[in-house]
C-alpha cells in the first residue's frame, strides 16, 4: 500500500476513533517513511491511548532521536518528557539529548550576535533641570524587513501594538546551545492541554513561559479582540521582563502539547549559561521591537523598508524597576517608545495612568524646549526605544511623516493602556 492510501487509512481510523486501526496504519506509515518523526509520534499517542504503554515508550523514544536529529530540539524535549512519563526510569533518552546528533542538523538562519539592551544609566553630565541618560550607541537590535508583522488595528478597537507586544510570538528557543537547551530541557514540564482548555488565564502569575510544540492556541484580550498561535511559537514570555500577573487568557484550539519553562528554570540556566540571557532578551527584545515597528503610530505611515531604517536610528534600552524616565516640569534627553513592560505616567494633579505600548514621549523638549508635563516611572522593568536628542535632527530631516506625527500629538496626554 502505498503512502497516500496509508494516510487515507489512517484518517478514516481517526475520524472513527478505531485507534488500533490508527496505530496499524501508523506503524506502516514509519516503516514507509522513516525520515519523518511524526508518524513515530503519533505512533507512540495511538499506543498510549490502547495502554500499551511498553510499545508507546519505544515510538516516542524513536521520534525523539528523529526530532533531534533534524534540529528540532524543543520536539524533540517534548518526546523525551513522553518517554519519561511513560517509564520514569528512562532518563537516559533526555540525557541523550546533549550529545550531538548523527544527522547534521541544517545551520541556524542569520545567526546575529545576540544583544542585550543595555540598561539606562544617568548620564555624569545630566543637569537638573533635565533628566538625562548615558548613550549607548551599541545597543540597536537590527530588525530585518521579514520580522516586521503588520498587525491590523480595529477601528474602535486598542492600539494593536499595546497588546501584541505582550503575548508576542517568537521562537525562544531556537538557536540556543545545546548544553543550554540540555539545562532548560532537565526542568521543563510537558503540558497536554485538550481542545478548550486553558493554558493560562488573565490576572495569574507570570511565572512561566510556554513554547507550544504542537497544536494551536487562541489568545483572548480584554477587548474581546483575540489572534491565534501555533507551532513553534511562545507565550507568557512577559515572565522575562518580570511582569507581575498574566495579560491575557490563553485557551486550546485543539488538543495542544507545550513545554513549560518556570522563571526559576529560566534563571538557574542563565547563570550556569550566561550566553542564554543574551540569547533568549536578544530574541525577546527583537520580536517585541518588530512588532512595535509593524504597529505603533510613530511607524505606521512608512513602508517596511522606512519603518526599520526609522526604527534603527533608535536604541534600544533596559528601563530597571524605579527608573524614571520623564519627570514632570524637567526636560526630557531624548524621544521614547515603549516596546514592553509597565510605566506609570503621574500628572500635576495626582493622577497617574499605565502607558499603552507604543506611546511616545519626551518629544515636546526635542521639538519646543518643552518641560514634561508628566512624571514617567518604570513600575517593572521595561523595554523602550530611545532615540536621543543628538540623532532627533536626522528623524526631523528624513522622516517627515514622524515628525509630523509627533506635533500633532505634542499637546496630547500619554495614552492609557487598556491592560490594568
Amino acid at each position: 500500500m502505498n503512502v497516500d492510501a496509508l494516510r487515507d487509512e489512517w484518517e478514516r481510523a481517526i475520524a472513527k476513533d478505531r485507534h488500533a486501526d490508527a496505530a496499524k496504519a501508523l506503524a506502516a506509515l514509519e516503516q514507509a517513511e522513516p525520515g519523518d518523526p511524526q508518524w513515530s509520534q503519533r505512533l507512540g499517542d495511538a499506543l498510549r491511548r490502547l495502554g500499551k504503554a511498553r510499545e508507546a515508550e519505544a515510538a516516542f523514544e524513536r521520534a525523539t532521536r528523529r526530532y533531534a536529529a533534524k534540529g528540532f530540539m524543543p520536539k524533540a524535549i517534548a518526546m523525551a518528557k513522553l518517554v519519561l512519563a511513560l517509564n520514569p526510569a528512562r532518563t537516559d533518552v533526555l540525557a541523550s539529548l546533549e550529545v550531538k546528533p548523527e544527522t547534521k542538523a541544517p545551520p541556524p538562519l542569520r545567526p546575529p550576535p545576540p544583544v542585550e539592551p543595555a540598561p539606562l544609566s544617568v548620564a555624569r553630565d545630566s543637569l537638573d533641570d533635565e533628566v538625562r541618560f548615558a548613550d549607548e550607541p551599541r545597543s540597536s537590535i537590527v530588525i530585518e524587513v521579514e520580522e516586521v508583522v503588520e498587525l491590523s488595528v480595529e477601528e474602535e478597537g486598542p492600539p494593536a501594538a499595546d497588546y501584541r507586544a505582550t503575548m508576542a510570538s517568537v521562537r525562544l528557543l531556537s538557536g540556543l546551545p545545546e548544553a543550554a537547551l540540555a539545562t532548560l530541557a532537565a526542568d521543563a514540564e510537558l503540558v497536554e492541554v485538550p481542545a478548550s482548555g486553558f493554558v493560562m488565564r488573565r490576572g495569574e502569575p507570570a511565572d512561566a513561559l510556554f513554547a507550544i510544540v504542537e497544536g494551536a492556541v487562541l489568545v483572548a484580550l480584554r477587548d474581546g479582540s483575540t489572534f491565534a498561535l501555533g507551532d513553534g511559537d511562545v507565550v507568557g514570555e512577559g515572565c522575562l521582563l518580570d511582569e507581575a500577573e498574566r495579560q491575557a487568557d490563553v485557551r486550546a484550539l485543539r488538543p495542544t502539547m507545550l513545554l513549560c519553562v518556570r522563571k526559576e528554570t529560566l534563571d538557574r540556566a542563565m547563570a550556569a549559561h550566561p550566553e542564554v540571557l543574551a540569547r533568549l532578551f536578544d530574541l525577546l527584545a527583537r520580536r517585541l521591537v518588530s512588532n512595535l515597528v509593524g504597529t505603533a503610530p510613530l511607524f505606521a505611515a512608512f513602508e517596511p523598508d522606512a519603518r526599520l531604517s526609522l526604527a534603527r536610528l533608535f536604541e534600544v534600552r533596559r528601563a530597571p524597576a524605579g527608573t524614571v524616565l520623564a519627570a514632570r516640569g524637567r526636560r526630557s534627553d531624548g524621544l521614547y517608545v515603549l516596546v514592553a513592560g509597565h510605566l506609570e505616567a503621574a500628572s500635576g494633579d495626582g493622577a497617574s495612568i499605565r502607558v499603552a505600548r507604543g506611546s511616545s514621549f519626551g518629544h515636546g523638549s526635542l521639538l519646543g524646549g518643552r518641560a514634561a508635563a508628566e512624571t514617567v516611572t518604570a513600575v517593572t522593568e521595561s523595554l523602550v526605544l530611545r532615540l536621543p536628542a543628538a540623532k532627533f535632527a536626522t528623524l526631523a530631516a528624513l522622516y517627515p511623516p514622524a515628525l509630523a506625527h509627533l506635533a500633532e500629538i505634542l499637546d496630547e496626554p500619554l495614552r492609557a493602556s487598556l491592560v490594568p
